[in-house]
């Protein structure tokens, strides 16, 4: 009897702290600073600049990637970038080219770095700007 009764209690406690785990947090929240976008900027230009422009990740880009984690581009744009040596960047340098996708994109900066590492790219959920919908322009 005790057995049936510890197992019912423990139940809701183990649904509750799974619910309590790690919960992504948003791109509208600064995932990136200011020196990482320009430094992806840097490495944008030199390294994709000879096939992209930045006005081609503008229209549509961001809202292809909302409601997705940051770890989803972040490894697309690592097996296939650059087209000719396909993850031949460190993972700081292609999260300082995202860095700098998402700033321009209208994301805003924050304190710390767009981390490198998909177990942490997971926590972050890629999200338009505040105050924009999909569909805008």
């Amino acid at each position: 009897m005790r057995f049936v009764f510890l197992v019912c209690c423990l139940i809701p406690l183990s649904a509750a702290a799974q619910e309590d785990g790690p919960q992504p947090i948003s791109t509208r929240t600064g995932v990136f600073t200011a020196e990482q976008a320009l430094k992806g900027q840097e490495l944008f230009t030199v390294v994709c600049g000879e096939c992209h422009q930045p006005e081609d990740f503008l229209e549509g880009f961001l809202e292809g990637w909302a409601g997705q984690t940051a770890d989803v581009l972040f490894k697309e744009i690592r097996a296939t970038m650059p087209e000719d040596s396909p993850g031949s960047l460190r993972s700081s340098e292609y999260a300082a080219v995202i860095a700098f996708l998402f700033q321009l994109n209208g994301l805003e900066a924050g304190e710390e770095n767009l981390p490198g590492s998909t177990r942490r790219l997971k926590e972050i959920l890629i999200a338009l700007p505040e105050g924009e919908k999909a569909g805008d322009s």
